[in-house]
């Protein structure tokens, strides 16, 4: 029997405010936790996006509420999940009974304590970033250009966050602003204008610190006739993670994705 000096105990990779992330070598498992509250959102789309792509992304094996209440997260032989529906924008839960008959619940937006997923071997790309070389940030180019064009191909009616959830930009001094859904490209540009003041009046210079965006979140071009479609919305080196060959192990940290213009 091994020791307990030989079991490695979890340990805490992440924290900021009230939201620890920890590794559990044991259980290959990822706890992200918080005391006030994490987004729905995130696991929602960590689930959407294994269902529906080919993006690498760690699978969700569990969501705990607030109040108690807590979903497991079921996958067939082919990873994607047996009890998660998708309808009309909506995701579902599906309960089955004993006669083989099925309920609907709706995911609600409230706020969750703990998302339970599993465990992805990498590095993030910020960390090993100088020590690539041209062939392996080749490989590298490739995979997030073949990642990244998958991701424009699901596309949405308007400008929110999976299950109809408001928009969460990022503003410069590192503050999170939820808008609700958009009706238009027109809309959502002017709101970005008006961050962008704020911002700009309110930040200092290390606030400006490394944050770029993979969407349209720092555009402003004709976004009235452009296609929404799905975007991470936080797709900076921190979040990237990759292998010793260069290819990309996971996409992590979705919690501001959602759909926006093209």
């Amino acid at each position: 029997m091994a020791s307990k000096d030989n079991i490695s105990q979890p340990r805490a990779i992440y924290g900021r405010g009230d939201h620890t992330v920890v590794h559990d070598e044991g259980r290959k498992a990822i706890y992200k936790c918080g005391k006030e509250g994490l987004t729905i959102y995130e696991p929602l789309t960590l689930i959407f996006i294994n269902d529906n792509t080919n993006i690498p992304v760690p699978k969700v094996r569990s969501i705990q509420y607030k109040d108690g209440r807590e979903i497991n997260v079921r996958y067939d032989k082919a990873g994607k999940s047996t009890n998660i529906h998708y309808e009309n924008d909506k995701v579902f839960e599906v309960k089955y009974d004993e006669n083989g008959g099925s309920t609907k619940i709706l995911y609600e937006n409230d706020k969750v304590v703990q998302i339970i997923m599993d465990f992805v071997p990498g590095d993030t790309l910020d960390k090993v970033w100088e020590g690539l070389d041209d062939g392996q940030k080749e490989v590298l180019a490739e995979d997030l250009k073949k990642y990244v064009s998958e991701l424009r191909e699901l596309k949405g009616k308007r400008i929110e966050a999976l299950n109809g959830g408001p928009t969460r930009l990022i503003t410069g001094y590192q503050t999170v602003q939820e808008e609700w859904p958009f009706e238009s490209g027109e809309r959502f540009s002017q709101f970005q204008k008006i961050q962008s003041i704020d911002t700009r009046m309110h930040a200092s210079q290390d606030d400006y610190s490394s944050h770029t965006d993979d969407s349209s979140q720092n555009e402003d071009a004709q976004q009235e006739k452009d296609e929404i479609v799905f975007t991470h919305g936080d797709l900076v080196p921190r979040n990237i993670l990759v292998n010793d060959k260069g290819n990309v192990t996971a996409l992590v940290d979705w919690e501001f994705a959602g759909y926006y213009p093209k």
